[in-house]
């Protein structure tokens, strides 16, 4: 249509005319663009706050799993010391007791990682959305690296774990997994587990010694505790330096970089 005008006035050499259709043609086309680059922008805004709030819920998670990891994992030192105390003849607890913290020595814990919404970013090339420096330097430093998934690992392939499930008959490590295991922490967030409580292992004495006697009789036990124990502090270290580091607990107080 306006073509057609812009034709009509050049053939009656209307030259205000065309200029004014050329106007239109061009204020048409500019406000096109504009509103489609706001629209863009109102988008990527809304696409930012998204990612925005997907990754602190993301780090909320993470920080309340690595909080529960690590008093975890110190239930489990607790209970190697005690143990070693034991079996080195430094304290004398009753067979029962002494099987309990040898057990409990040889646990091991995980946690669920929540990376989903950093993985989205950085694999879309949006990482940059987040505009929340400290906030985006943090996270990428703090999913950059695997000491969670090593002081896991260090626990599960432990040489002293093998020995342990070594020697313990199966159906005792069944009844000490039952009555003194992995307990969920009362009123705490499903997932949060402890070793530190007290428990009465209920089985015949007899077998309870039994396993006692073969674990003392094992000349690596010793050895194996102690760098059970030795690996564990180290752990249990590199986990609280590095929630201080990364500042986990601000996003546990208000869900937050600050």
């Amino acid at each position: 249509m306006i073509l057609r005008r812009i034709a009509q006035h050049m053939k009656q050499q209307h030259w205000t005319g065309v200029f004014i259709e050329l106007v239109i043609v061009v204020l048409g086309v500019f406000i096109g663009l504009q509103v489609d680059n706001w629209n863009t922008a109102r988008i990527q805004r809304a696409s930012a706050a998204d990612f925005h709030r997907r990754l602190l819920a993301d780090m909320r998670l993470e920080a309340s799993n690595y909080a529960n990891l690590e008093a975890y994992f110190r239930d489990v030192q607790k209970a190697a010391e005690s143990a070693y105390k034991g079996f080195a003849g430094q304290s004398q607890p009753s067979d029962s007791d002494l099987l309990v913290n040898a057990f409990r020595a040889s646990q091991w814990n995980f946690m669920e990682r929540h990376r989903a919404t950093y993985d989205e970013l950085v694999g879309s090339g949006n990482l940059d959305l987040i505009k929340d420096t400290k906030l985006r330097t943090l996270v990428a430093g703090y999913y950059g690296v695997s000491f969670l998934e090593d002081a896991e690992k260090n626990s599960r392939q432990s040489e002293y774990r093998r020995l342990f499930r070594e020697t313990v008959p199966p159906e005792l490590q069944l009844a000490l997994n039952a009555q003194c295991g992995d307990k969920q922490v009362k009123g705490a967030p499903i997932g949060r587990l402890s070793l530190d409580y007290p428990c009465t292992l209920k089985w015949p004495p007899e077998k309870i010694a039994a396993a006692v006697a073969a674990l003392r009789s094992n000349k690596n036990l010793l050895p194996l505790l102690g760098l059970r124990i030795v690996n564990l502090e180290s752990d249990n270290f590199a986990l609280r330096l590095n929630y201080t580091a990364y500042d986990l607990g601000s996003f546990r107080k208000d869900g937050t970089s600050k």
